[in-house]
């Protein structure tokens, strides 16, 4: 897949007859599969090139304060990122999309009319010939830009319009916003159906304390890119590294035996029956199970015993899931 940025509306080359998805789309879920599947086919019926146009950062990042904004619909959930830009852009390339334009949002983009965002970039600079945005999609200065502009243009610059309504399951839209609160809450299991798979973090492996290792569990530290992760604890997981996947236990959390503040919870992973140097390389850790809370314990000792315990119960469940 062809990844182009657009920085203050300017690129190139210049597409041609391309249909395009419109959306943030932050974690590709079902529903967001859903939007460009329908774009897939579409492009296919009318021999066009499938492109997805997305955004980064969140516009929201950009436009509202703090950073750490929250959804005005779940004040109670962080509006981070469920996966990295580049996790999005490989999940994109596996459905079929040709092409990933990448706007660098910004205030001036914000800015933009969105009668010049159609005429300028999506009709003269993409070649656009169809459009796929959600049915609550808004776009350009002040949000002014939505399905009626978008209709009322069409047949003045020659493009299809396609306003897809929100996937649900159970009578509940699929979204982002929804999936983030389910990970936050620690309900794995639903927001991977969502998902559509497991909840999983990337990252690179970073030089941490060496405590693991001391313990004789030694851990990958993992700089990680989202911004959501599930409640602190340890975890059955699987990690992904290049082609193989191995079998892992994690640990999210602050380290209360040994630290006295740390400002980020820190990501851990124990690969079993692992022995090789991994720093410096970028794995992905896939959440399948919680075994137990984080806690503090009175020594090391008594952490070790329950690392043994972890691994034990790790190792059943793996067994179970194989089977």
């Amino acid at each position: 897949m062809k990844i182009i940025n657009i920085i203050e509306g300017s690129f190139k080359p210049y597409l041609k007859k391309t249909c395009a998805a419109i959306g943030i789309f932050d974690g590709v879920h079902l529903g967001h599969q859903y939007l460009i599947k329908q774009m897939l086919a579409t492009a296919q019926r009318l021999k066009l090139k499938p492109i997805v146009i997305t955004f980064f950062p969140h516009p929201a990042h950009v436009l509202r304060t703090p950073v750490s904004v929250r959804h005005e619909d779940r004040p109670d959930v962080k509006l981070g990122y469920l996966c990295s830009l580049q996790e999005r852009f490989s999940l994109l390339d596996s459905l079929g999309v040709a092409a990933c334009l990448v706007v660098r949002f910004n205030r001036s983009f914000a800015g933009i009319l969105p009668q010049k965002f159609i005429k300028d970039i999506l009709v003269k600079k993409l070649g656009v010939k169809a459009v796929f945005v959600g049915e609550d999609f808004h776009f350009g200065k002040d949000r002014s830009g939505d399905i009626d502009l978008f209709q009322k243009l069409a047949s003045t610059y020659g493009y299809e319009v396609h306003a897809v309504s929100a996937l649900k399951q159970g009578g509940q839209v699929i979204s982002s916003t929804h999936i983030r609160g389910l990970i936050s809450e620690g309900n794995l299991n639903e927001a991977a159906r969502l998902l559509g798979r497991a909840v999983s973090v990337a990252g690179n492996v970073v030089k941490g304390s060496q405590r693991g290792k001391s313990l004789g569990f030694p851990t990958a530290n993992i700089d990680y890119e989202a911004d959501i992760l599930p409640p602190q604890g340890v975890y059955v997981v699987r990690v992904l590294l290049g082609e193989k996947i191995y079998p892992a236990i994690a640990n999210i959390g602050i380290r209360p035996t040994f630290e006295k503040q740390i400002s980020k919870p820190l990501l851990e992973v124990y690969i079993l029956d692992f022995s090789k140097n991994i720093y410096g390389k970028h794995l992905k850790v896939e959440f399948l199970k919680k075994i137990r809370s984080e806690k503090k314990f009175a020594n090391p000792q008594k952490l070790i015993q329950q690392i043994q315990k972890d691994e034990t119960l790790a190792r059943k469940y793996l067994a179970l899931i194989r089977s």
